[in-house]
């Protein structure tokens, strides 16, 4: 694998930073520090920390968008009986890959200062491809908004979050803990799809 270049090293570093020190607590020379490059560099690639964080969200949202347009359009029924085939295979990894960065946008979603959290923006990213060509009334794509953001988003994203010390604090397995959550989402967040024709 080749080794990432100076910027991809700069926002590795980041979301890594930004994770542990949160992203109001991080300083642009801790992440120099971490990508092991001249603070200077980070501001040839990039104008401030709000840039960086802004960049790492874009680039999230556009992978989540492109895993998204991989999945083909079903029905409710249809996705409730894909449901945990589809977590396992496909937003697990994704998770999994991006858990730091899921962390940050959790968190910052969480300030009562923000007017537009992120996690709307990843919402309205599902949303537009989940109803695309279909003809919902706007009440219908309210509830759906409503659904998949209290079912599905919020369980997925502290899931992601809290699974890792969950399992310490509560000394369950890691593979049950999963088995157990894809059980559980199955019966509330598939109970909506089930339900909804």
């Amino acid at each position: 694998m080749n080794e990432p270049n100076a910027r991809e090293r700069i926002l590795l570093a980041a979301i890594k930073v930004f994770a542990e020190k949160s992203f109001e607590g991080s300083r642009i020379d801790e992440i120099a520090h971490e990508a092991t490059v001249p603070k200077s560099l980070i501001y040839y690639h990039f104008k401030s920390k709000d840039e960086i964080f802004e960049v790492l969200v874009s680039k999230f949202i556009s992978e989540y968008a492109s895993l998204l347009a991989a999945v083909p359009n079903e029905t409710s029924h249809e996705k409730a009986q894909e449901l945990a085939g589809r977590m396992k295979n496909v937003y697990y990894e994704f998770g999994q890959k991006n858990a730091d960065l899921i962390r940050i946008i959790f968190i910052d979603s969480l300030k009562k200062s923000k007017e537009q959290p992120i996690l709307y923006k990843v919402l309205d990213a599902f949303i537009a491809k989940d109803t695309e060509n279909n003809t919902d009334t706007d009440y219908d794509v309210q509830e759906r908004r409503i659904a998949e953001f209290f079912t599905s988003f919020i369980p997925n994203y502290a899931y992601i979050c809290f699974a890792q010390s969950w399992t310490k604090y509560f000394d369950v397995d890691k593979k049950q803990f999963d088995e157990l959550f894809i059980k559980v989402y199955e019966q509330t967040h598939g109970a909506y799809h089930k339900n909804h024709n």
